[in-house]
């Protein structure tokens, strides 16, 4: 039984632009008596984050991702089905929403301040995180999900700033004044490791909400109560306990997407299967080219388990202490040829005869 609202903040932004990474550090900060939970939502069908979040400090707290485009979408039920579970299970005290890069914040507000979820949610202070050097490229620029991103944020972070040049924070105070946001702004350097940052956006999350819901449709607020409401209190009672089918031995299982303009290519690969690191990474610098806007994985190699992570070209390794599985997705601006890339990523498995595959 929830007898006090979970404090909920949603941590929004565009593709790669660091939110994981900001999440990470919050976690390994976070009060060691509070349990918190992460609930993460990705464009892609693979489901990474997850993995690379697990690097932080795991005591306290749980985390649960959905995979494959917005959350949010569908009249909110998938966000509903996944809060229930992981309050359930978790019963936190913090629930830190990731949407999709490309996903519909405003949405999301929508869905968590129905009446119907007063006595479980407390709606405090969303997050929305920038790279202020995509103000000069009108496509981040003028999409409709970037700007609203934006515009239901009660902080602002300028994520990336020590790869500043020129004058990108003015650029982005000029282009908030424009879209008439007064939201604080904070600066994010360094995978926001600064002590003086953690204490700032630590304080902006226990403020309250300033952005209310929008005006929803009638008939969409009626079948999203109804589903959310029928019989005895279905929202809170339902949960969808199936797990998720293993991998079995050698099997590579390949996923594909696309919305938004945007196409993903992933790849989950089982556990007994062991990747070359230098291959692997060969592949990867491959990959370094204008129209891949996200490369990231999770991979079991040789030399231990591999996270990683590239935007706008700049790749970024990690070691991970546990997999169940490799993961690895691609997003890019153009659809790939999945069947030469699964054939080529194959071609990095370490020479072993127990990397049997089909």
């Amino acid at each position: 039984m929830i007898i006090n609202p979970v404090k909920t903040n949603i941590i929004t932004g565009f593709l790669g632009v660091g939110k994981t990474s900001l999440i990470k550090q919050l976690l390994n900060q976070k009060p060691e008596h509070e349990v918190w939970a992460v609930l993460v939502n990705e464009f892609g069908e693979i489901g990474i984050d997850a993995g690379l979040i697990n690097g932080a400090s795991q005591t306290g707290v749980v985390i649960k991702e959905v995979a494959g485009g917005c959350l949010c979408c569908a009249a909110g039920v998938p966000i509903q089905v996944a809060i229930n579970q992981i309050i359930q299970r978790a019963k936190p005290d913090r629930l830190l929403i990731e949407p999709t890069g490309l996903g519909h914040p405003q949405e999301m507000i929508n869905v968590l301040s129905a009446p119907h979820y007063a006595q479980v949610i407390n709606l405090q202070a969303s997050v929305c995180l920038i790279d202020a050097r995509k103000l000069a490229n009108p496509r981040y620029r003028d999409h409709a999900t970037y700007r609203q991103q934006l515009l239901i944020a009660d902080i602002i972070v300028a994520s990336k700033t020590e790869l500043y040049q020129h004058n990108e924070l003015e650029v982005l105070d000029d282009f908030l004044h424009q879209l008439a946001i007064s939201s604080r702004v904070l600066q994010g350097g360094d995978y926001f490791q600064s002590s003086a940052f953690i204490h700032a956006i630590y304080a902006g999350l226990n403020t309250p909400a300033r952005n209310k819901p929008s005006k929803v449709n009638p008939l969409q607020r009626s079948s999203l109560l109804n589903s959310a409401t029928a019989g005895s209190n279905v929202w809170f009672n339902q949960a969808d306990d199936t797990p998720t089918p293993a991998l079995m031995e050698g099997e590579v299982v390949c996923k594909l997407n696309q919305g938004e303009g945007c196409y993903s290519i992933g790849w989950l690969i089982s556990a007994s299967v062991t990747f070359n690191f230098d291959l692997l990474l060969q592949w990867v610098e491959a990959f370094k080219r204008p129209d891949i806007i996200r490369l990231k994985a999770v991979m079991i190699t040789l030399d231990g388990i591999l996270g990683i992570n590239m935007v706008d070209s700049i790749l970024h390794l990690s070691e991970l202490d546990e997999a169940v599985d490799s993961r690895l997705e691609i997003i890019t601006e153009q659809p790939l040829n999945s069947a030469e890339l699964q054939q080529s990523l194959l071609a990095c498995i370490e020479n072993d005869d127990n990397n049997v595959l089909f």
